[in-house]
């Protein structure tokens, strides 16, 4: 089971373009720079509380993406059907997992 922190990644992988640009930075330095809040506080000359703000706000906003979408919902129910077909080990399913997991 993935961690708080590894599923808001997904989240933001998922639904980051949706957010506006200034949103999509500053997640982007806290996930993928790995900043620390006054890092990026500083980086903007504005108050921790505002990035810590702005990252709770961002993260409900991607929630209810996820809750309306489904797609990483999706995702992982696609997962484990290919998984299930490759423990059947059948040359019809091996073919159409490849398939699917080219379209991934």
């Amino acid at each position: 089971m993935p961690s708080n922190r590894e599923y808001e990644i997904c989240l933001f992988d998922y639904y980051g373009d949706l957010l506006t640009s200034h949103q999509k930075e500053i997640l982007q330095e806290y996930y993928y720079e790995d900043l620390s809040m006054n890092e990026i506080a500083e980086n903007y000359e504005i108050s921790k509380s505002a990035v810590q703000d702005l990252i709770k706000r961002c993260l409900i906003q991607l929630n209810e993406y996820e809750n309306k979408l489904n797609l990483i919902r999706m995702v992982k129910n696609l997962d484990m059907i290919l998984e299930e077909m490759r423990k059947e080990n059948n040359e019809l399913l091996d073919r159409f997992v490849e398939k699917i997991e080219k379209i991934k």
